[in-house]
């Protein structure tokens, strides 16, 4: 349905990432509240639609529950769709003369520019069939059928790669639509070329120590830099440095940094180390992140009897004693080991279980505190197991996902083709200005034009 034009409303497809019931009243909240949206439709777990005005635009931006946004052109019932013919190309060219004829394309250009876009010369279009109703269609066919419709009608050309619009056309049981990609989030999950922890935990471990500006935030045994990816984007203004003795992981972290926008990537440096003789000088780590081996992909349980110790050592002699915090996550099968490792030097404040796939963990927060080198103290055993993390409520996990899309950076426009790129600020700073250097990194600290640009450091930060 088109609206009127001076009605300023359109219809519009928003996505979210996984979260449950907590994320989707989260959405209906954010939109009312937000956009003045009166009405809003879910399909699904992650698919939501509604109507809203346009005006002004600047409000669309500040929404933080979506992972994308799309402007509507056509959604209508699969049931209601004539019956499709046998032969392939005839159902394929039959869609795309529904697509080009009915949608409200007006309505959703007009809105299309006021995101920031100019007049439409050339385009792609995107197709996704799924389902059982019209299994004999392709989604390459439908994509190349209504690319042909759409050029006859619009008088646009096709281009893959140097396109202005991308038209999305998905097809399956329940309906078909047709949208327009508006705005979308800096860094999704499915975006990273190497997955590693899960970002949901990996989230709620950056949460536990909760960077402040100025903080040095250090994952030592980083990995593919997810932990420190997930703190960057939430928490801005701390630095954040990524250490692992493996250098391919090192090229994985830099990689999935790469997808980031500039200003997060910018706080992030990563260098090669081994976390049992970390090259910083004691107190000048103001939290530690660090998802510990749990002897499956690397080393033994056995070998983390010995590991562990030093490790924690470690973390503890590079900790301001006061204000250092760590979160530190191993499974059950370590956590004898990893609570043996902590007794008489830290104070474990929660032992929170998480479930990993089909395996239970265990996720401590804990602070180093003063020794005279004595088992004394405060053992690990004092903090009860499964209690809830200290910022979490009687809800638990299920609120992580909310509660992590508060704290997000603002959706950006989506960036397409060549020429919708260049159009658009880049999205990684050709360099960046190194910020003034940290107490206790040799008068460098780890961030600055290497670190942004994903130049490997020839050496990590060393102590003085």
């Amino acid at each position: 349905m088109e609206h009127d034009l001076d009605d300023g409303r359109q219809d519009f497809l928003l996505t979210i990432g996984p979260g449950g019931p907590a994320m989707h009243r989260f959405v209906q909240e954010e939109l009312q509240a937000t956009l003045d949206v009166e009405h809003v439709e879910r399909f699904g777990q992650a698919r939501f639609f509604f109507s809203a005005s346009i005006h002004p635009i600047e409000r669309f931006f500040r929404l933080r529950s979506p992972e994308k946004l799309y402007a509507v052109v056509l959604r209508q019932n699969a049931l209601e769709l004539p019956p499709w013919p046998d032969e392939r190309e005839a159902a394929e060219e039959q869609l795309a003369r529904q697509v080009a004829s009915r949608g409200a394309w007006t309505d959703a250009l007009r809105a299309w520019q006021r995101f920031g876009r100019e007049g439409v010369q050339s385009f792609r279009v995107t197709a996704k069939r799924a389902g059982k109703l019209a299994a004999h269609l392709s989604s390459n066919g439908i994509a190349e059928f209504v690319g042909e419709a759409l050029a006859e009608a619009m008088g646009w050309t096709v281009d893959l790669h140097d396109y202005d619009l991308e038209v999305m056309i998905h097809l399956n049981d329940e309906h078909l639509i047709a949208c327009l990609p508006l705005l979308e989030r800096s860094c999704q999950q499915a975006q990273l070329p190497f997955p590693g922890l899960s970002q949901p935990v990996a989230w709620a471990m950056a949460r536990t120590v909760e960077p402040s500006p100025g903080d040095l935030v250090l994952d030592p045994m980083c990995g593919s830099g997810i932990l420190l990816l997930e703190a960057a984007q939430c928490w801005p203004g701390a630095f954040y440095l990524g250490l692992d003795d493996d250098p391919k992981q090192l090229e994985r972290s830099r990689k999935n940094s790469a997808v980031l926008e500039a200003a997060p990537c910018a706080s992030l440096s990563f260098g090669r180390s081994d976390a049992r003789r970390l090259p910083l000088k004691s107190s000048s780590v103001d939290a530690v992140l660090c998802d510990l081996p749990f002897g499956k992909q690397y080393g033994s349980e056995e070998d983390n009897l010995a590991l562990y110790p030093a490790v924690l050592a470690e973390f503890w002699r590079v900790l301001r004693l006061g204000t250092g915090r760590a979160a530190l996550l191993t499974n059950q099968a370590n956590s004898k080991t990893l609570i043996q490792a902590m007794a008489g030097r830290w104070h474990v404040e929660c032992q929170r279980k998480v479930l990993l796939g089909n395996m239970e963990a265990l996720l401590f927060l804990a602070t180093p505190v003063e020794t005279d080198g004595a088992s004394s103290g405060y053992p690990a055993k004092h903090a009860k197991q499964g209690c809830r993390l200290p910022w979490e409520d009687a809800t638990g996990r299920r609120q992580w996902s909310a509660m992590k899309a508060t704290l997000r950076p603002p959706l950006r426009l989506v960036t397409g083709g060549k020429k919708c790129r260049r159009g658009l600020p880049r999205r990684r700073a050709t360099a960046a200005v190194a910020p003034p250097p940290r107490p206790g990194l040799s008068g460098r600290h780890p961030t600055g034009p290497a670190a942004s640009s994903g130049v490997p450091r020839d050496t990590p930060p060393v102590a003085g």
